[in-house]
């Protein structure tokens, strides 16, 4: 079923709402700002999180991160072809939420040792939470 034109809208409005809130988070991660979080009550996490479709356990995980900690989604993704700006704006909720399981991977050295020695080795598909989504997204680029 079509989502009407108020759904599009809405929808629009909070991707656009949840982009400007990553975007921010990024760039103040690294200036230390995220040390504020921890003085932020449990109603105003449990808020952000449900903007930003996470839960509050997970947001308060997350935000233990630098602002850099999915950068090997990036390189994953421009491995196998596909460009995560484009992705970031075509297919934003899929991008969050690899994004997520990328920043909490527990085989990032791996990853990182994977990616620098053969970046086409398909062995990272043994590991990768976000194995699953960047088949099905090469596949949907190459029916395109």
């Amino acid at each position: 079923m079509q989502p009407n034109a108020t759904e599009a809208h809405d929808r629009s409005i909070i991707n656009n709402l949840i982009a400007s809130l990553a975007a921010w988070w990024r760039q103040h991660a690294n200036q230390g700002v995220c040390d504020n979080f921890a003085a932020l009550s449990s109603e105003e996490i449990a808020r952000i999180a449900q903007d930003v479709g996470l839960s509050a356990s997970e947001l308060r995980s997350l935000s233990g991160y630098c602002a850099d900690a999915a950068d090997l989604l990036d390189r994953r993704l421009s491995a196998v072809g596909l460009d995560p700006k484009e992705l970031a704006h075509t297919v934003p909720a899929e991008m969050r939420d690899m994004e997520r399981l990328c920043t909490l991977c527990r085989s990032k050295g791996r990853c990182a040792r994977d990616l620098g020695a053969d970046p086409d080795d398909p062995v990272w598909r043994q590991y990768c939470p976000n194995e699953a989504t960047i088949t099905q997204l090469s596949a949907d680029r190459r029916r395109r």
